[in-house]
C-alpha cells in the first residue's frame, strides 16, 4: 500500500486508507458508491448509474438528491478532492495506483511481457507480486450490486490467467514436481481451461511420468468432449504429440529471445527466421543473400529455397510493383530448372499459383495445386498450399471452405514438422472464427496467445496483438485502442510485415468512426489511398475517403471517391478481404450524398451476407453487423420499412457480437428509420432507441457524436 495519499483496497474486503492509516468510509451505501466509483476509477459515472448501484430497479423518490447526499458525506471523509463532479455524474480523482486492483493489472501485464520475452527471472517475481495483493474475493462483499458483481468476475478471470502465467513461468524456469500438485487442484476446479491440462501434462513429463500425463490427456478430452462437444485445440493435442514422440524440448528450458541457430549460412539462417521466429524482415535479407550466393555457384536446389523463403508465409508480401514482379520472375526462373514434379518443384508452382490467384482475386489454381498435394504424401507442400489457399479465399463467399482449410492445415502441421504450419493453422483458424461471428472465437485467441506465449513468432504475432485492438474498439475502449493500434503498427514494422500501415489505418478509422471523428482523417486517408504497400485488391480505403469527406461537407471529394471505387460496376471489385468493409463506406457515402441508385446497387450486393460482421482484413477492425449498411442502404433507397427491418436486425447482431459502439450507432439509426417510417407506435419506439443508445454511449471511453443526419 502506499505511505500517502488515499488507498482503495477491493481485491478482498473493501477497504480505505489515507497515507497508511485505515479510513472508516461509513455505512453499507456509503462503501458501495466508493466502490462504484472505485471500478470505474478516472471517468465518469452517471448519477443515475450510482442510483441503480444502491437501489437496483426500485429508487426512492428524488434519488439524484439522495445519492448527491451520500456523496458529500464521502467527500467530507477524505481530505484531498477525492470526488470532482464532472456532467453527468461524479469521477473519483486518484492515481491510479492507488487502487491495489490497477497495481494487480499492471503487475500482472509487467509479468507476462517479461514471461513472452524469456526473463523468466523477472516474470516469476512480477506476478507473484501481483498475486500477492489479493485477500479475498475482489468486490467480495457487493454480490448484489450487478455492476461490481461484474468486475468481480472480470478481475477474477484476470487472476486465473496471471496464475497460468507464474506456472508457465515456473515451468520455464526449471520447475516441475512442485507444480503437479497445484495443478491437479486447478484442473480440477477448472476442467475446460486446457492451458492448465498442457501445464500439468508438461510437468508430469519432466517428473518422468509419462504415463500419467498421457492419461490427463485422456482425462481432459472427455471432460471437453462432454462438457461442449469440441475436441481438444491445437495446442493441447501438440503437448500431447510431443509427449508421445518423447519431445526432448519438453525437458529443455530455452530461452525466448536468444536462440542459438545453426551455422548453416544465410540459407538457413533465413529458415530458422521464417519457419521458427516468423521474422519476415531478418528472413528477408537472409533469403536475398542466399539467392545471389546460389546465382554465383550455380547452385538451383539452393535457389529455390531462397525464392520460396523470400515468398514469406503470407501472399504478396512484395506489395510494391517492383519487388511483386522481381519475385514472380524468380519463380518461374527456377521453376524452369527444375523438374516441375519434384518436391522442389511442387513448392514453386504453389507459391507462384498462391501469388498469381490472390493479385487475380481468384483461387482455382491454389485449391487445385492443395487437391494434388493432399494425395501426394508431402506434408511440408501440403501445409504451404493450404495456408496460401487460405490466404486466397478471405472474402465472405468462403466462410466454411476456409474453416475446413484451416483445420487441415492444423492436422498436417505433425507430420511436416514445421512449428510455423501449427501456428498459421491456429492463426487462421482463429481468424476464421471472428470472421464468422463465432461466440468461441476469444477462447481461440486464447489459444493463439498460448502458442506464442511458449516461444514467439513475430508475424502471428502481430496478428494476435492487432485482434486484440479489434476487441477494444468492441468494448468502446478507445483511448486503449488507439495506444494498442500505435504498439500494433510498431510490432509489425519490426515483424516486417506489408500490413503494418494498413492495418493501423483501418484501426484508427474504426476509432474514428465510432467517436463521430471520421471527417478529421481525410488528409490521411488521401495519402494512405496511394500507400504502394496497400494490396491491390484493397479498395476499402477509397470508401473510408468517400465518408470521411461526405461528412466533412466535401461533397466533391466523397463523390469522386465513390465514383473511382465503383468504376463501371459496383460488382466487379474483388472479393477480398476488406469488400465487405467497402461495401459498407460505399452504403454509408450513397445515405450521406442520396444517391439512391448506387444505394440499390450495393443493397443487392450486401444481401446474402447480412449474418456476418463487417471486418477489416484478418479481422483486424470490426464496424459491426452487415445488416447496418443494408439497412442504411435502405433508407437511402427511400425504403424506411425495409431500413427498419435490416437495423432491427443490426441491433440484436451487434449486442450478440458485445460490440456497444456499433450497438449506439444501429440504435440511432434505427431510430431514424422508424421515424421516417412514421407508423403508430413507431415515434415512442424510436424515442426508446434513443436513450437505450444515449446510455449505452455513456458507459464507453466518451459520449459518441451521433452518426445521423
Amino acid at each position: 500500500m502506499s505511505t500517502r495519499g488515499v488507498d482503495l483496497g477491493v481485491l478482498g474486503p473493501f477497504e480505505a486508507g489515507i497515507g497508511g492509516e485505515p479510513v472508516d468510509v461509513g455505512g453499507p451505501r456509503l462503501r458501495t458508491l466508493l466502490a462504484v466509483l472505485a471500478a470505474d476509477a478516472g471517468r465518469v459515472v452517471s448519477v443515475g448509474a450510482l442510483g441503480r448501484a444502491l437501489w437496483g430497479d426500485r429508487p426512492p423518490d428524488q434519488v439524484d438528491r439522495t445519492v448527491r447526499t451520500y456523496l458529500s458525506r464521502l467527500r467530507r471523509t477524505f481530505a484531498p478532492p477525492l470526488l470532482l463532479t464532472r456532467p453527468p455524474g461524479y469521477v473519483l480523482h486518484v492515481a491510479p495506483q492507488a487502487i491495489d486492483a490497477v497495481r494487480f493489472e499492471q503487475l500482472a501485464g509487467e509479468g507476462r511481457r517479461a514471461l513472452a520475452a524469456g526473463d523468466h527471472g523477472t516474470a516469476r517475481t512480477q506476478l507473484t507480486t501481483a498475486l500477492d495483493l489479493w485477500r479475498g474475493a475482489a468486490y467480495g462483499e457487493f454480490d448484489g450490486v450487478e455492476v461490481l458483481a461484474a468486475e468481480g468476475v472480470r478481475l477474477e478471470r484476470v487472476r486465473h490467467n496471471t496464475v497460468q502465467d507464474r506456472i508457465d513461468a515456473d515451468l520455464a524456469a526449471g520447475e516441475d514436481t512442485g507444480l503437479i500438485g497445484e495443478l491437479e487442484v486447478l484442473t480440477a476446479a477448472f476442467p475446460g481451461h486446457e492451458r492448465l491440462w498442457g501445464q500439468l501434462m508438461t510437468a508430469l513429463y519432466r517428473a518422468g511420468r509419462q504415463g500419467d500425463a498421457l492419461e490427463v490427456f485422456r482425462r481432459a478430452r472427455h471432460d471437453l468432449v462432454s462438457a461442449s462437444g469440441l475436441e481438444p485445440s491445437p495446442v493441447l493435442t501438440e503437448v500431447h504429440r510431443r509427449v508421445l514422440a518423447h519431445d526432448p524440448g519438453l525437458l529443455a528450458v530455452r530461452p525466448r529471445e536468444v536462440i542459438t541457430v545453426p551455422d548453416a549460412g544465410s540459407l538457413g539462417a533465413g529458415e530458422h527466421a521464417l519457419l521458427e521466429e516468423g521474422d519476415l524482415r531478418t528472413s528477408r535479407t537472409h533469403f536475398e543473400d542466399a539467392y545471389r550466393r546460389a546465382e554465383l555457384d550455380g547452385d538451383v536446389d539452393a535457389l529455390g529455397r531462397a525464392v520460396l523463403g523470400l515468398g514469406g508465409v503470407w501472399v504478396h508480401e512484395h506489395r510494391t510493383s517492383a519487388a511483386s514482379t522481381t519475385l514472380l520472375t524468380r519463380l518461374r526462373q527456377v521453376l524452369d530448372r527444375v523438374d516441375p514434379a519434384s518436391r522442389l518443384g511442387l513448392r514453386l508452382r504453389i507459391r507462384l499459383a498462391g501469388e498469381q490467384d490472390y493479385e487475380d482475386g481468384a483461387h482455382e489454381r491454389i485449391l487445385a495445386l492443395a487437391a494434388e498435394t493432399r494425395a501426394g504424401g508431402d506434408p511440408v507442400a501440403h501445409a504451404e498450399a493450404l495456408s496460401l489457399a487460405h490466404h486466397c479465399l478471405l472474402g465472405p463467399d468462403h466462410v466454411a471452405l476456409r474453416q475446413t482449410l484451416a483445420t487441415e492445415l492444423i492436422g498436417v502441421s505433425g507430420p511436416s514438422g514445421r512449428r510455423t504450419d501449427l501456428v498459421m493453422g491456429v492463426v487462421w483458424d482463429t481468424v476464421d472464427r471472428f470472421l464468422a461471428a463465432d461466440p468461441h472465437a476469444e477462447r481461440r485467441l486464447g489459444e493463439l496467445e498460448d502458442l506464442l506465449a511458449a516461444r514467439k513468432h513475430l508475424a502471428a504475432g502481430f496478428v494476435a496483438a492487432s485482434l486484440k485492438v479489434m476487441l477494444a474498439i468492441r468494448a468502446g475502449r478507445f483511448a486503449e485502442a488507439e495506444a494498442g493500434a500505435q504498439a500494433c503498427a510498431e510490432l509489425g514494422q519490426v515483424a516486417g510485415d506489408p500490413d503494418a500501415l494498413g492495418w493501423y489505418g483501418a484501426q484508427l478509422v474504426a476509432i474514428r468512426w465510432f467517436q463521430g471523428r471520421l471527417a478529421e482523417l481525410v488528409p490521411v486517408l488521401d495519402r494512405l489511398m496511394h500507400s504502394p504497400t496497400l494490396s491491390p485488391i484493397d479498395n476499402s480505403y477509397y470508401a473510408a475517403l468517400a465518408v470521411a469527406a461526405a461528412y466533412a461537407g466535401d461533397r466533391r471529394t466523397a463523390v469522386g471517391a465513390l465514383a473511382r471505387l465503383s468504376g463501371d460496376d459496383l460488382g466487379a471489385l474483388p472479393r477480398s478481404s476488406t469488400w465487405l468493409l467497402s461495401l459498407c463506406g460505399v452504403a454509408e457515402t450513397a445515405y450521406l450524398v442520396d444517391d439512391a441508385e448506387t444505394a440499390a446497387r450495393v443493397y443487392d450486393l450486401l444481401r446474402p451476407f447480412g449474418h456476418l460482421p463487417v471486418m477489416a482484413s484478418l479481422a483486424v477492425a470490426c464496424f459491426g453487423s452487415a445488416h447496418s449498411p443494408l439497412g442504411t442502404a435502405a433508407l437511402a433507397m427511400g425504403d424506411a420499412d425495409l431500413a427498419v427491418t435490416h437495423l432491427r436486425a443490426a441491433v440484436r447482431h451487434n449486442l450478440a457480437l458485445a460490440h456497444w459502439p456499433a450497438v449506439v450507432f444501429s440504435r440511432r439509426r434505427h431510430a431514424e428509420a422508424l421515424t421516417r417510417r412514421g407508423r403508430p407506435g413507431d415515434a415512442a419506439a424510436a424515442d426508446r432507441e434513443l436513450a437505450a443508445a444515449e446510455e449505452e454511449a455513456r458507459a464507453l471511453d466518451e459520449q459518441l457524436t451521433s452518426p445521423c443526419r
